[in-house]
């Protein structure tokens, strides 16, 4: 049972009527506190709560704690309840305004009140997983999923968001597609969308009925550990921040990573020198904090390469394959496709919103580094 005092720990929300409506106080509302800069948006959809889901979403949330604890940043907990049409978002803000007021019999409607318990009982779990990293759960009420997520997450600067694909967007994930397709394309902060392992036997960890006691603890749930992870590196311009994505889950879970280069057979000297440097730049934003290997591999053709290795790891942190890349095929294909052939891995797809600025600051700091080393080998 969710008790009066989570009621008030999750904040509702509904968008602007108008770029000069005041009526939506968003994240802003409530007393002011010191807020970490960076923060980890997670939109709660239906698959944490759908009772006919085969995922299990304790490693997806685990991911978005391990982010933001990597950056000493927070989680936000989005949960997105969708009504059909402005007349029913103006209800909703009739009713914040009565609730702000000295009216304090104002009730909430229904399935916006579900909505902030399931949500109210998702962040207390979240909080187990990583207790120094803060979590802060709101509901926000909105006409359209896409937009509603896009007006959050383009409100800040120090700002990603984590998705769980295929799932919790609409029937059969056809609008988990064009969420994700359209939020890849224009967000503008950056970007991970995870594909979870799926297994028939897993049951899931949260179903809606509340009241009934049918909720699954998060710390009883049975999760695959991640012992080992994958980064597959190339010299796109994503492949910093899946190396960053890497090492925040390999801190958070004390696993090892494996950093792989695939070149063609028989490749010039000069490729076979670019992909050792490739690895070199990767294995060092991973830091000196986590067990890493590299290896450079020869093979025809580098996704069938990469997929063949991911069956041996239990997460792949890849940067967003650029279009016509045949790496869609392991990011972007269907769950039953493709992680059926992955043998239960999770890929976890990063998308740098500021493409080439990352890999420049990793670099120009290495080489600041470097200079600095040989000037003290010199004295």
């Amino acid at each position: 049972m969710v008790d009066g005092s989570e009621r008030t720990a999750v904040r509702i929300t509904v968008p602007r009527r108008s770029v000069d409506s005041d009526v939506d106080s968003s994240l802003r509302s409530g007393p002011l506190i010191r807020t970490p800069e960076y923060t980890v948006v997670v939109p709660v959809t239906d698959v944490l709560l759908d009772t006919e889901a085969q995922s299990n979403v304790r490693p997806f949330l685990r991911t978005a704690v391990a982010l933001a604890a990597d950056n000493d940043g927070r989680v936000l907990l989005l949960g997105l309840e969708t009504v059909p049409n402005d007349a029913s978002l103006e209800t909703v803000r009739r009713y914040l305004r009565r609730e702000r007021s000295a009216n304090s019999d104002a009730e909430v409607p229904e399935t916006v009140e579900k909505r902030r318990k399931h949500v109210a009982r998702i962040a207390e779990r979240t909080r187990d997983l990583e207790p120094s990293v803060p979590v802060r759960p709101i509901v926000r009420v909105v006409s359209d999923t896409t937009d509603g997520i896009r007006d959050v997450i383009d409100d800040g600067r120090e700002t990603a968001v984590l998705l769980l694909r295929d799932t919790g967007f609409g029937e059969d994930g056809r609008r988990s597609v064009g969420t994700i397709d359209s939020i890849l394309t224009d967000a503008e902060c950056d970007v991970f969308v995870e594909t979870p392992s799926v297994r028939g036997e897993e049951t899931p960890l949260y179903v809606p009925d509340v009241e009934d006691h049918t909720v699954a603890s998060i710390a009883e749930s049975e999760a695959k550990p991640i012992d080992s992870i994958l980064l597959p590196v190339g010299g796109g311009p994503h492949a910093a921040l899946a190396a960053e994505a890497a090492r925040a889950l390999a801190r958070a879970v004390d696993a090892s990573v494996t950093v792989l280069h695939v070149i063609p057979p028989d490749a010039p000297t000069q490729t076979a020198a670019e992909g050792t440097e490739i690895l070199k730049f990767a294995e060092y934003v991973l830091g000196p904090d986590v067990t890493s290997e590299v290896e450079l591999r020869e093979a025809p053709e580098t996704a069938d390469e990469i997929v063949r290795e991911a069956k041996t790891h239990d997460l792949t942190s890849i940067g967003a394959p650029e279009q016509q890349s045949r790496l869609e095929q392991l990011v972007f294909e269907s769950v039953q496709q493709t992680l059926s052939e992955l043998n239960g891995t999770t890929v976890l797809m990063a998308r740098d919103a500021d493409r080439t600025t990352r890999s420049l600051y990793y670099r120009w700091k290495r080489g600041i580094e470097a200079s600095g080393d040989e000037r003290e080998s010199v004295n």
